[in-house]
Formats: structure tokens, sequence, C-alpha cells
């Protein structure tokens, strides 16, 4: 078997072969069609090939994965915790990775992390997702200085004033001088700009997740999960087969902490951040929501703030409760215990609605 570590960039990568015979080559090639098919004639079927998480790893593994015996991607900062040299160059990362997945495969144990490898649909989600964050970035910054400016000019409106529906407009009305009513109008021409672009993009992510329909209606039948939530967590989990119970599921989607444990001493440290946080984001600012229609879950936050813990490890450890009940919704198939039958209808109608508006026919299942 022949090993193939490499290092991966944007605009070239560096590879190290490690061939049966002990030889080692290791070359560099730019990120092109031509030099990709050149690096595509090097491989086999007795090629093993590993190569670290970054933006482009996926398609880069899609072009090579029916030419090779093997691809595993491992997470860049795991694998930062086995050093095998004081020099940090591309050639030598390769060539870590390379001696590294060959260590491995002789010793026969799974010493190596995988980073699951989505299909091209929930690469799709995740990328529309990761615009959708961005726009909305965009539109806090420009909320925000609006409201400095009105500030500024002693107009101290609370930010619900300032940019509720029906108040906008006498906001926007408000005349202060020349300089500041022209940056008030350039600012809000582009905050509506935004918020439709932001509308256009949550409408193309509603269309595209459309073929998850099943786990969207397992999913809002919590409440305080929209459609749009819904989706966000399927962009984070691909599927629930990957996680063996609750506790790896709200491990990978941030909620749960790291533990140092040596001797008597335990110390509670941040979550783990090898996971995905698109989900936890989303959910936390709907958690009054998930608290307040869920009996047991009230009771249980009540009891521990009687007890004076810490507002934000609360509210995570909320999230991490949250998330364990969704898991196991999606592994047993079953709607949420306290579902708001008329509340859960409701949201799924209107979802039905804009698809069909939108020209989406879903797929009839058995």
């Amino acid at each position: 078997m022949n090993y193939c570590g490499i290092d991966l960039h944007s605009n070239r990568f560096t590879c190290c072969f490690l061939y049966e015979d002990g030889n080692r080559e290791k070359i560099t090639f730019d990120v092109s069609a031509d030099a990709i098919e050149k690096f595509k004639s090097m491989l086999n079927l007795n090629t093993s090939v590993i190569i670290e998480a970054s933006t482009n790893t996926f398609k880069f593994a899609e072009s090579i994965k029916d030419l090779v015996n093997e691809i595993v991607i491992v997470n860049t900062y795991k694998m930062k915790l086995i050093p095998m040299s004081g020099k940090k160059t591309d050639k030598v990362d390769a060539e870590k990775l390379a001696v590294y997945l060959k260590m491995c495969s002789a010793s026969g144990e799974n010493l190596i992390s995988h980073v699951y490898i989505p299909d091209d649909s929930i690469q799709d989600l995740r990328s529309l997702f990761t615009t959708h964050n961005l726009i909305k970035r965009h539109i806090g910054a420009i909320k925000n200085r609006i409201h400095s400016l009105l500030k500024q000019h002693l107009q101290p409106f609370t930010k619900e004033y300032i940019f509720g529906k029906k108040t906008r407009a006498l906001v926007r009305a408000i005349a202060i001088n020349s300089v500041a009513d022209y940056q008030l109008n350039l600012l809000f021409e582009e905050l509506e700009a935004k918020e439709k672009l932001l509308e256009d993009i949550e409408n193309r992510i509603k269309i595209e997740g459309a073929k998850y329909i099943e786990e969207i209606k397992i999913l809002t039948s919590m409440t305080g999960i929209s459609v749009l939530t819904a989706l966000a967590i399927i962009a984070d989990i691909a599927t629930i087969e990957r996680f063996p119970n609750a506790k790896h599921f709200t491990s990978y989607l941030r909620t749960a902490p790291e533990v140092d444990s040596s001797n008597e001493t335990v110390i509670i440290k941040g979550t783990n951040k090898s996971g995905r946080k698109l989900s936890v984001t989303l959910l936390s600012q709907a958690l009054n929501h998930f608290r307040d229609s869920n009996p047991r879950l009230k009771y249980w936050y009540n009891k521990k703030e009687e007890y004076h813990f810490k507002k934000g490890k609360l509210r995570m450890a909320l999230c991490r409760k949250v998330f364990a009940e969704i898991y196991h919704m999606l592994d047993k198939c079953e709607y949420h215990y306290y579902r708001n039958a008329e509340l859960h209808n409701k949201k799924m109608n209107e979802y039905y609605k804009f698809l069909e508006v939108n020209g989406v026919v879903l797929k009839k299942t058995a």
C-alpha cells in the first residue's frame, strides 16, 4: 500500500508519497485543471490519501475519490497535537500526514478522527447559511451605525422603535442637518437592500431544503423551531445516523464542555470547538420559547436558578438539553412530546404554500 499526505492550500498543494519500497517523493502542484490531472495520473487503487480539513477539501476529495483506495479527511486542530518536527513547511506537513496514516494502517488501530464528508445538498445548504450569516452581520453593523448617529444628535430612540415596520418611516422623516440626513438616508437604503437580500437567501434555503421535508416536520413540532432553524440543524448534522448517542450529538453541536480531570482535580472548560456552531447560534435566540413551552425544562431551569448558576452556563446547559431532545426526536422519528398541534400545523402549512408558489414538488413518501 502507498500513502499520500496532502497539505492543501487555496492556490497550490504539496503532496508526499510514501511508497511500498520505502522511497519518498514530495511534489507541489498548482490548483488548476492541468496540474490536478497530472496529480491524478500518479494515483492508483493501491494508494491511501490523507488531507486536513479546509475550505476546498471536500471538492478536492470528490475529484480523486474514485482513483484511490481510501481518502481520509482529518481535523486540523487534532493533527496539530501530533508534532513530528520543529520545522513548519508544506513538505514537512505533507510528510507528517503520510507517515501518520501509514503508522495507523500498520498498527491496525483507528487513531484518526475522520471528518464526515457531507453530500452535495448538505454542502449547498451550509454554503447558503454562510452567506446568510454574512448578510445578517452586515445588517447588524448598519443598524448599529444608524442607532449611533441618532444618539449622537440627541435622538435616543430604541432600536425597536427605529427599525419597527410602523415607526421606521417616522424616523427617516426626522430632519437633523444636511450631513446627518444624508448619512441616515444612505444607511436606511443600504439596510433595506440588505434586508431584501436576506429574504431572498432565506427563500432559497427553504427551496433547497425541501428534500428534507420529513426531518423538517419532526423538528418544527418543537415550539421555537422554525423551518429555517430546522434546516440549519439539518445542515449541521446531515444525518442522525452519524451519532451513536445524544452525548456525541450535543458535543458536535458545541454545547458540551470539555473536561480536564487529574487525580481529584476536575476543571470544566469551554465547549468543544471541533463541531459546528450554526445550530446553537440560532437555537440560543429562542431559548425562552423552548423553556416556557416545556414544563419539564421550565422546572429544571427554575431549580437551577435557585442555586444561582451563572446565566451563561445555565443557558448553554439549557441548549444542551434541547439538543438532547432533538436527538431523540430524530432518532425515533417522533414529534416532540409537548407539541402544539395547531402551531405546528400552521408552520408546515405555510411552508407547503411557499413551496407550491415556488414550483417545488415534494416527493411522496411511502
